[in-house]
Parts: structure tokens; C-alpha cells; sequence
């Protein structure tokens, strides 16, 4: 008896995986518009009151597959944070775990800004919601104790009256607002910004040393030491496709 609760327990999670799957394929290929319990239902072969065995709603199958791609971001912040170096090739090291977790896991880029829209965030359970938040904050209490380790280092003095705390807050709108212009904006080219990812580089690199973080790199010592991180502290992760 124990053994068949058992199977039926884990074709279950094998069935939930899968609508998750598909609906993240749906959601980067086709749009929100076209996920539908329904065409979950279509997909999967399966009567559409199977799917609602599982989740009550598409916003809940939204959550849930948000809580799947933040808990992904969190791996790749956390490998970042724990990585060897200075508290500078630390954070270089989380900017090469944002480019990495854009290129490679679009969809759950892309969830992540849908499940803000308060049409999605309200009907979704307090449960989900409070782990995204919980997660969320996570993300930046990592990236916020490198800015804190490298003040205590020595490496870094910030301005009188900005936190740690804000000071991560600027470098994540640079990276996380660029990447959501990438994808929303089809412009971009048109006004000569050919390459995003170079541009948020850059723009990192610039922002750090303007705050007169040590070591000062050149451009060219950027690249050549996200490269280095690149290769040694994600050695797992697939090539980034746009190099």
C-alpha cells in the first residue's frame, strides 16, 4: 500500500512538472493571452479538471512557476556570493548570474514581471505570494552583505546618508531595468544600443568605480575578469548565446 501511495505521489509531481514546463513554453513563445487552463488541458492530454486538480487558476500556475524562477535566481545570487575574490569580483560575479539567468531562463525572466500586475498578484494564495516576497528579499540581502563586506574591507566608503541596502538597489535597476527594456522595447537598435548586455557591463563597471570601489578596473579589466568569473564560478552553465 505504502509503495503504490508512493508511485501515485510521484506521478503526480511528474504531472505538475510537466503543465509547468508547458506553461512556461507557452508564456515565452506565444504570450499570457494564449495560457489558459484549457490549452494546458490541450497540451498535456489530460481533462482540464486534472489541471485544476493542481491549481485553482492560471495566476496560481503563474505564482507557482515564478517561485520556480526566483528560487533559480537564488542559486545563481548565492554560487555569486559564496564565489572566491574580493568583495568587487563578488558583485561582478552576481552581474554575471543576472546575464546568465536572462539569456538562459527567458521564461522565468519573464514571470517574474508578470506576477507583479496586481490582475495576477490578487488572485494568486497569501502562501506563494509571502514565499516570493520572502525570496525576493533574499536576493538582495545577498547582494547588499557584498556591499557591506566590502565597507568593512576598506574597499568601499559610500556617501553620507546611503545605505548598503540602496546602493544595491541602484545596481539592480541598472541591470534588471535594462534587461526589461531589452524584452519590452523594440527599439532599441533604432537608436543605436546594439548590444544590451555590453551596455549593462559597462554601466556597472562605471557605477561601481564612480562610488570609488576598490580595486578601480578599466573597461578592459572588467571584461577580462567577467570572463574569468564566467568561466570558473559557472563553469555548469551553458555559453552565453549573444557572445
Amino acid at each position: 500500500m505504502e509503495a503504490t501511495k508512493t508511485t501515485k505521489k510521484r506521478q503526480i509531481e511528474l504531472r505538475e512538472a510537466r503543465l509547468l514546463e508547458k506553461a512556461g513554453e507557452i508564456l515565452l513563445n506565444e504570450g499570457l493571452s494564449e495560457l489558459t487552463m484549457e490549452r494546458l488541458a490541450e497540451e498535456l492530454e489530460t481533462a482540464k479538471g486534472t489541471i485544476y486538480n493542481h491549481f485553482p487558476n492560471r495566476e496560481e500556475v503563474l505564482l507557482t512557476l515564478a517561485v520556480k524562477a526566483i528560487n533559480k535566481r537564488l542559486t545563481l545570487f548565492d554560487t555569486a556570493s559564496m564565489s572566491q575574490g574580493n568583495p568587487k569580483e563578488r558583485m561582478l560575479a552576481v552581474n554575471v548570474a543576472c546575464e546568465i539567468y536572462v539569456v538562459h531562463y527567458p521564461q522565468y525572466f519573464m514571470v517574474e514581471n508578470i506576477v507583479r500586475h496586481s490582475a495576477i498578484w490578487d488572485r494568486g494564495s497569501e502562501d506563494r505570494r509571502n514565499l516570493l516576497r520572502s525570496e525576493e528579499g533574499r536576493c538582495m540581502t545577498l547582494v547588499s552583505g557584498i556591499v557591506r563586506a566590502a565597507i568593512a574591507s576598506g574597499d568601499l566608503k559610500l556617501p553620507e546618508g546611503l545605505s548598503p541596502e540602496e546602493m544595491a538597489l541602484s545596481l539592480w535597476s541598472l541591470t534588471y531595468g535594462s534587461y526589461l527594456i531589452n524584452i519590452t522595447s523594440p527599439s532599441l537598435k533604432d537608436i543605436g544600443i546594439n548590444d544590451v548586455y555590453r551596455a549593462v557591463r559597462v554601466g556597472c563597471c562605471k557605477t561601481v568605480d564612480g562610488f570609488g570601489w576598490k580595486p578601480l578596473w578599466t573597461e578592459q579589466e572588467h571584461s577580462r575578469k567577467f570572463n574569468q568569473i564566467r568561466a570558473s564560478v559557472f563553469p555548469d552553465e551553458k555559453r552565453l548565446s549573444h557572445e
